[in-house]
């Protein structure tokens, strides 16, 4: 079956090509088009299932519906909450408001990944850009500094603006990992200092921010480990050697929900009561149902909050409104912040938005009464 063409609708509903086009770009009132010809050029291309050309289109508008999002490297599990959340909350938000998404993942040691990004970044007409910086690579940031159209940077962990970004969407993950110490039976409420010791077990990566609140009240009894992977195993091997080495450890912090069932069975195979010996404390709430299960407290990653907010963000600047003015009521403070630019420069200040973190209390921590 041929596809219909404009000429095809003109025809079938007695009318110019030219008033087709202004009827499906939506201007038909604007040129004062009667209701009833607008009403008859809408049902015929319903009826013949006409699409615009959207290619065609973009370029006599001069403007692209095309928003790219550039996020690291795909995993093993595309599906993992992390992937999954971000991309579905993205897709929706940018269709929803009338643009299409286009997911890049950046490459990670792979030289023709890393080309087929460049060709699609040089070679596609984008209106904007979020690029997920938390596992950003170098080359993207000198491409994109040459591609001149709007990049929101949005950032899982805590992160400082550039300079080269029109917005910075942020999480700020200490929130609410202290809101849980603060009512952590564990912590003096006068001194703020923590009592026994503490450990945070870390996966491969480090450079987050969400172990800070916890130094600071351990001080010299706070230690960081950093594993290899993610996995659960991983996690009781390394619990169950601390625990049997130190049993002054009274907390056990981990990076990452998806460790926590290690730490668990590490307890249980060291006869230690949760809460009451051991406090266990996760990061993501990712798994509610798991983390439910084991009576896991965590903290909330807003991950859809942020990914939210980056669409609202870069259709903003696309569409000429101020980058922060449309994200999500309550959950995000806004406030331009000093960057890595020098002072006095044109980008010496970028629009930036922090999401805060959440606890969510179950039974693993031990709570003050």
């Amino acid at each position: 079956m041929e596809r219909a063409t404009r000429a095809d609708v003109a025809r079938a509903a007695g009318v110019a090509p030219s008033t087709v086009s202004l009827v499906l770009n939506g201007r038909g009132r604007d040129v004062k088009i009667a209701p009833a010809t607008i009403e008859r050029v809408q049902k015929v291309a319903r009826e013949l299932s006409y699409i615009p050309n959207a290619a065609a289109r973009s370029l006599r508008r001069g403007k692209s519906h095309f928003i790219a999002l550039l996020m690291a490297e795909l995993p093993d599990d595309p599906f993992v909450p992390v992937v999954h959340t971000v991309l579905t909350t993205a897709m929706i938000g940018i269709q929803r408001r009338g643009y299409l998404l286009l997911p890049l993942f950046q490459s990670g040691d792979g030289a023709s990944d890393a080309e087929v990004i460049r060709g699609v970044l040089g070679d596609t007409q984008l209106a904007g850009i979020i690029r997920e910086t938390t596992s950003a690579e170098a080359f993207t940031s000198r491409l994109l500094a040459n591609l001149g159209i709007p990049v929101v940077a949005m950032s899982m962990i805590e992160a400082e603006a550039t300079g080269s970004e029109s917005a910075l969407i942020r999480i700020d993950e200490g929130t609410g990992v202290q809101d849980v110490l603060t009512s952590c039976a564990l912590i003096d409420p006068v001194t703020a200092r923590g009592s026994g010791r503490a450990v945070f077990l870390a996966g491969p990566n480090t450079n987050h921010a969400r172990q800070n609140p916890i130094a600071h009240a351990f001080g010299a009894s706070f230690s960081l480990y950093s594993l290899p992977d993610w996995e659960a195993s991983t996690a009781y091997q390394a619990a169950l050697r601390l625990l049997a080495d130190d049993p002054a450890i009274s907390l056990i912090a981990l990076a990452d929900d998806s460790q926590a069932p290690g730490v668990f069975q590490a307890a249980a195979d060291l006869n230690l009561s949760v809460p009451s010996d051991l406090s266990i404390l996760g990061f993501g709430n990712q798994d509610q149902h798991a983390a439910t299960e084991i009576g896991l407290t965590t903290v909330d990653w807003p991950l859809k909050d942020m990914t939210e907010a980056a669409v609202a963000s870069i259709i903003n600047v696309i569409e000429d409104r101020p980058p922060i003015a449309d994200t999500h009521p309550g959950a995000v403070s806004v406030a331009d912040e000093p960057t890595s630019v020098p002072a006095g420069s044109p980008d010496a200040t970028t629009p930036v938005a922090t999401i805060p973190t959440r606890p969510v209390w179950r039974s693993s921590v031990a709570r003050r009464a």
